[in-house]
């Protein structure tokens, strides 16, 4: 059980108070007490115990609570004054204590302890109305202190935000592009985003359940691997009902971009002054230059080592190694696209000459430029031959170490 503070006061000042009104109760009655004496002592000690438990409170705890909210709100400046120039004034007390002692009787005995107070409050009152020049006085007597010369770090800049939306998060893609560490920020996912998505995976349309469990399992698999962070925002925007147009006003609010796949989210948005990142026009970007069945025109620029195997480049750097071109370098020739092999440093694209279609030529035609290709309807995919990848390697490596045809 636990007794609180105030219990405790009044159970002393009850036996406190009961003390005092016995003993003045003996001292009022004469040595030997008779009845009515006595009776009268136990009234008194009554009385006190009765005053004790009711009004200790009132002039123990309740001052005492007084002056401390009275200390909360003085300014710490100020309260350092007021200490200081109480300590000081007391200090001046003492000093004069010793020959105030010497003074006749009643002097001796109480002026010392008038003047320590005196002298104390004084102090503290001057020092609290002068606390700024004491406080100058004070930082012109210290010494500066010696600095070595040193650079100061410049505090990291705020992280990013991005805001996703609810197609962003469906589509899975972005947990592969955070990973590579494209996104360097905060990924915000505001609340009506997660309510949506709880509505898709709650629905009675089995495609519809499926889109919104995969929004939530890859939103809990990004947040527990946390890079980037992904904070869920437990806002909303009044007056709003469409989701999109939530995200476009909260876009506007923090100035940043929306991660989205929606194309007409995209356009709204941008019409009104906010960033987009499409997923889907950053796939565009990352497609290939080249596709397996895509027929192109390509000059050959130098020959390779296995299979009568020529060398070709698109604009970009891209190798393409032609099956049966060795004796046709310098020539525009028309191929067909096979395969794409990625590697590390790049890509190597393998093809199959089309001459009985395009025929061979030793110009280039002027309606295509080196290395473009023109899409169309090409032949099946060949399919892949067990030296395949040691040939494109030992052909790139052969096509770094020489030199190109004019």
């Amino acid at each position: 059980m636990r007794v609180s503070l105030n219990f405790l006061v009044r159970i002393t000042g009850m036996l406190v108070l009961a003390y005092l009104g016995a003993r003045i109760g003996r001292a009022l009655a004469r040595p030997v007490p008779n009845e009515t004496e006595q009776l009268a002592i136990r009234l008194l000690m009554l009385a006190g115990a009765g005053l004790g438990l009711l009004t200790t409170p009132r002039w123990t705890i309740e001052p005492v609570e007084r002056a401390l909210r009275y200390l909360r709100g003085i300014p710490i400046v100020e309260l350092s004054a007021i200490v200081f120039g109480a300590l000081l004034g007391l200090l001046l007390a003492l000093l004069l204590a010793v020959p105030l002692g010497y003074l006749p009787p009643p002097f001796g005995q109480y002026l010392p302890i008038v003047v320590a107070c005196t002298l104390g409050y004084t102090g503290a009152v001057l020092f609290s109305h002068r606390r700024a020049e004491v406080g100058e006085w004070l930082q012109s007597t210290r010494r500066p202190p010696v600095l070595l010369p040193q650079t100061q770090a410049e505090p990291p800049p705020p992280m990013r935000r991005f805001l996703l939306d609810t197609s962003a998060i469906i589509d899975g893609r972005i947990a592969d592009v955070c990973k590579t560490g494209f996104v360097d920020g905060v990924l915000l996912v505001p609340r009506f985003v997660l309510n949506e998505l709880q509505t898709l995976a709650d629905s009675a349309d089995e495609l519809r359940r499926g889109k919104g469990r995969r929004g939530l399992e890859m939103l809990n698999a990004m947040q527990k691997k946390g890079l980037p962070p992904v904070e869920i925002a437990n806002v909303d925007v009044e007056g709003v009902q469409q989701v999109d147009d939530k995200l476009i006003v909260l876009a506007r609010q923090y100035h940043c971009p929306i991660i989205t796949n929606d194309f007409n989210l995209a356009r709204v948005a941008e019409l009104q002054g906010v960033s987009i990142l499409s997923l889907n026009q950053l796939a565009d970007a990352m497609r290939p230059p080249v596709v397996p069945g895509q027929d192109i025109l390509i000059t050959i620029r130098d020959v390779g080592r296995e299979r009568e195997q020529g060398i070709s480049f698109l604009d970009d750097g891209t190798m393409i190694v032609v099956e049966d071109a060795r004796r046709l370098v310098g020539q525009t020739v028309a191929a067909t696209v096979t395969r794409i092999y990625q590697t590390q440093t790049g890509r190597i694209v393998f093809a199959h000459r089309r001459d009985e279609e395009a025929g061979v030529t030793g110009q280039e035609p002027a309606a295509s430029r080196q290395g473009s290709g023109v899409r169309g309807e090409g032949p099946a995919n060949q399919a892949w031959r067990p030296g395949d990848r040691e040939t494109s390697q030992e052909t790139a490596r052969k096509t770094d170490n020489s030199e190109p045809a004019p």
